[in-house]
């Protein structure tokens, strides 16, 4: 049990690790890097190879922090409903098989030919396999490309990974206690027994239960209960599946893609993000304080770390490039999703850490090991981002011309009227678009306008357009006007910053009920602010003249 004093400690340790990484972050950022790399070196500079300014222990905040990875999984299990998962397994099934073979392969041969054994050689291939599902998912997810083709392609092979674990870990298991034959098929067809209970159960809660608690009718009014039971049935999924001595984020993942499949999903999301982020962070920075840059800089340590960095990412890219070629993919989509996934994951982490503790490596070889996957997660960002140029230069060098184009999902369609609200004012406005011509996505809080948005002919969303996940699911960034039919001008005020922030040149019309809100909306960002008041003045005293005949 964790004493009083100590539990302090460690929301201390906690609270200084995210505020420099908060910091670094802005940094970052502000000079053209993504926020995880601050994140990173945050990690990195306080932790106990540096400034050693977090004093609890790291394997306590670590615990924590996996949080965040798990809950990554969770709201993009959200956005995979059960035939885009099929598709996506279907498309990435092979590639991501025959990718954690052959690099696996790969980091054994290289390993042995240096003369480590053939125990650290095989966990050597295992960490080398697996690219990193947080860094990865979030990058292409901030960029908006997790529905391009390579995006797809990407997060395809990134499932099979994440599903290649459980194995991957009863390897380590074997290779210390040296089970016999029949004693390792036990094992994975308890596995095996244990994934079908995990999905089972979580399946039954997901189709059940949980419709009945999002749909009641004080849930939909409430801003705080779907958050609270978002939460609570993301760790409820996480705890089971830890019950389990199975992977948490596995199960987060499950009950996501589960609930995918309910009018709540993008409601849930978007409620989901503060704490996901949050929790991210803390990931990354702690995943920063593993290296030991003392060990980095004695006996030419890191001249072998850059050899084994530029080892990962031109094999690793090469791999997915030369596998999603074989298998038909375009090239610009296989050379781009090869540097998306050119990295070691935060889950080699992991089977290291699994395997140090049972003396499967030496400390030279999984400092060499955590050292070069850092650089790789730091170069990460970098690769992600300049993955469509670089491949689109490849290509067209090599004589192709495929387009990166994103797929026709809400976030990728092109010139549309956003309408926020579907009261009586939303559902006059879209009556008017749709007849017009013109395509129209609605964003609602409430399950009936959302339905009946789509009996109208329009597409729609179920959430609270004030998260920037609803925003950017609908598309703000390639809308051509944002119209906001909402009555709380403080909910309209934070909706007309967000969407100015993804687009700054979107034509924003909203709506005010009083005046005296008029210049608020204004000042917000809208461009044209519906006043009420002054349109029932309007009305009254063209009527009024009327009927005394003037």
């Amino acid at each position: 049990m964790i004493e009083r004093m100590e539990f302090w400690h460690i929301v201390g340790d906690i609270t200084v690790l995210l505020s420099v990484a908060v910091f670094l972050g802005i940094l970052a950022e502000k000079f053209g890097f993504s926020g995880i790399v601050g994140y990173l070196v945050a990690g990195t500079l306080i932790g106990p190879s540096m400034l050693g300014w977090v004093a609890s222990d790291e394997k306590t905040i670590v615990s924590i922090a996996e949080i965040g990875v798990a809950l990554l999984l969770f709201t993009i299990g959200l956005e995979v409903n059960g035939q885009r998962l099929k598709q996506l397994l279907g498309r990435g099934m092979g590639i991501g098989v025959l990718q954690v073979l052959l690099t696996g392969a790969l980091g054994y041969a290289i390993t042995k030919l240096f003369g480590e054994s053939y125990q650290s050689a095989l966990i050597v291939g295992s960490m080398a396999a697996l690219s990193s599902t947080a860094v990865v998912s979030r990058v292409l997810q901030d960029r908006s490309e997790l529905d391009a083709p390579h995006g797809r392609l990407t997060f395809s092979v990134l499932l099979v990974q994440d599903l290649a674990i459980v194995p991957l870990m009863l390897l380590v298991a074997f290779l210390h206690e040296r089970p016999e034959e029949s004693a390792l098929v036990a094992q994975v067809g308890t596995a095996g027994a244990k994934l079908v209970v995990l999905f089972v159960v979580i399946l039954l809660i997901g189709l059940l239960i949980l419709p009945k608690f999002f749909g009641a009718a004080l849930i939909r009014r409430s801003n705080e209960f779907p958050v609270i039971l978002g939460l609570v049935t993301a760790l409820s999924a996480m705890w089971f599946a830890e019950e389990l001595n199975m992977s948490p984020a596995l199960g987060a993942f499950i009950a996501g893609l589960i609930l995918a499949g309910t009018p709540f999903a993008s409601q849930v999301r978007g409620d989901m993000a503060p704490l996901r982020y949050i929790f991210l962070t803390l990931f990354f920075a702690c995943t920063g304080m593993l290296a030991d840059l003392s060990w980095l800089i004695e006996s030419y340590h890191w001249l072998w770390t850059i050899g084994v960095v530029v080892g990962i990412v031109i094999g690793k890219s090469t791999i997915v490039w030369l596998l999603a070629m074989a298998l038909k993919q375009p090239r610009r989509v296989s050379i781009a999703a090869g540097l998306c996934l050119a990295q070691i994951g935060e889950f080699s982490f992991v089977i290291g850490a699994e395997a140090m503790n049972s003396d499967l490596l030496s400390d030279n070889l999984f400092q060499l090991l955590i050292s070069s996957s850092l650089i790789t997660l730091l170069l990460s960002p970098f690769l992600i981002t300049k993955s469509r140029p670089i491949a689109k230069t490849v290509d067209t060098f090599l004589g192709g011309d495929v387009s990166l184009e994103l797929s026709d999902e809400f976030n990728t369609i092109q010139n549309h009227v956003v309408i926020i609200g579907y009261g009586v004012s939303g559902r006059k406005v879209v009556a008017e678009l749709i007849e017009s011509g013109q395509q129209v996505l609605v964003i609602d809080m409430g399950p009936v306008g959302v339905n009946q948005a789509k009996i109208d002919g329009a597409l729609s969303i179920l959430g609270n357009a004030q998260r920037r996940e609803i925003l950017e699911h609908a598309g703000i960034r390639s809308a051509k006007l944002l119209v906001c039919t909402l009555p709380d001008h403080r909910a309209a005020s934070q909706i007309i910053q967000q969407a100015r922030t993804f687009a700054p040149s979107i034509q924003i019309i909203a709506r005010a009920r009083y005046s005296i809100h008029a210049k608020h909306l204004e000042d917000s960002g809208a461009d044209i602010v519906v006043d009420e008041e002054k349109c029932v003045g309007d009305s009254i005293s063209k009527e009024t003249l009327q009927k005394i005949g003037l």
